[in-house]
């Protein structure tokens, strides 16, 4: 097997490991409030990528700029947008989340067309329509009238959403910074940076609701978010990706969404509705449209996999 097949090999591992963070947060979600479970998750996480830090500390940014970005990165990608995720994931289902989250690349491309001034060609316009319709039917169930407030599900659905956004924030800041700093420093600094917003929101939920209760299902959860969706996924993707051509990456993109919801109806017995599936289906139509393009244009930025 040459290093190219294992770097794919090991990229597709971590996106079906991905995967399986919805289900897991949903079992940790079951009792905990989001910022404590984050606080935990976190703080498992750090355990692993600290040595990480303390090995590579002469390496860290030490400009203003480029610190100040590190503090924007984190405050974007590991704090704003799992507050936003994992409080609209407490709201919803693990279904509707997986087939969402395809849309972050969706929302790198919006981003980047206004604030770097990137231009969107028209087959690009359309991929992004027709996502923006999909993720219209999976916030709202259906074509109806805009009732965001009127359901849990669908204002949970928007926070994800509105997460999104923020993660497609931090994946462009965070272009300038991983091009001259090695990048799995610049992610475990911002893991355990993030702590110093977790430790302080995770503790003032559990003094307000009280401690929950910590059984299995809820432990093995926080377990795999931190060991394994952060620590282990984080680890193997960065390591693949210095091994192949960000256009390789493309098609795993569709994994994450497609196995996550396979995973919510097999361990969960959620059962997505008719337009939820429609919708996952335009959204992932859309990303397609946009990632071909993406990959014929060279200057553009490779789209990346929502992280859980």
């Amino acid at each position: 097997m040459s290093v190219r097949q294992r770097a794919l090999l090991v990229l597709t591992g971590a996106n079906i490991l991905w995967a399986g963070s919805y289900v897991a947060g949903k079992a940790a979600l079951a009792h905990w409030p989001f910022a404590s479970v984050n606080m935990l998750r976190f703080s498992i996480a750090a355990l692993v990528l600290l040595p990480v830090v303390l090995a590579q500390r002469r390496q860290l940014p030490r400009g203003r700029s480029d610190r100040l970005r590190l503090v924007a990165m984190c405050c974007l990608g590991f704090v704003g947008n799992k507050a936003l995720e994992y409080w609209g994931l407490s709201l919803t289902s693990a279904s509707d989340t997986a087939l969402l989250i395809a849309a972050e690349a969706l929302a790198t491309v919006l981003l980047s067309a206004l604030f770097l001034r990137e231009r969107i060609g028209q087959l690009e316009t359309l991929g992004l329509l027709l996502g923006g319709l999909g993720v219209y039917l999976v916030v709202e169930g259906g074509l109806r009238s805009p009732g965001l407030l009127a359901g849990t599900r669908s204002l949970g659905n928007l926070l994800v959403v509105a997460s999104l956004v923020l993660e497609a924030g931090f994946t462009i800041l965070g272009r300038t910074v991983v091009q001259r700093y090695p990048p799995l420093l610049i992610t475990a600094t911002v893991v355990c940076g993030s702590l110093l917003a977790w430790w302080p929101a995770g503790l003032s939920a559990l003094a307000l609701r009280g401690w929950p209760p910590l059984g299995l299902p809820a432990l093995l959860g926080m377990v795999y978010l931190g060991l394994v969706s952060t620590a282990l996924c984080y680890l193997a993707w960065l390591w693949g990706l210095k091994r192949v051509m960000p256009g390789a990456v493309a098609p795993l993109l569709f994994i994450q969404p497609l196995a996550g919801t396979a995973l919510a109806v097999w361990i969960r017995g959620e059962r997505p509705g008719l337009a939820t599936l429609l919708g996952g289906a335009l959204i992932l139509l859309g990303v397609t449209t946009v990632v071909r393009q993406r990959r014929a244009a060279p200057d553009a930025p490779a789209a990346t996999a929502g992280t859980a």
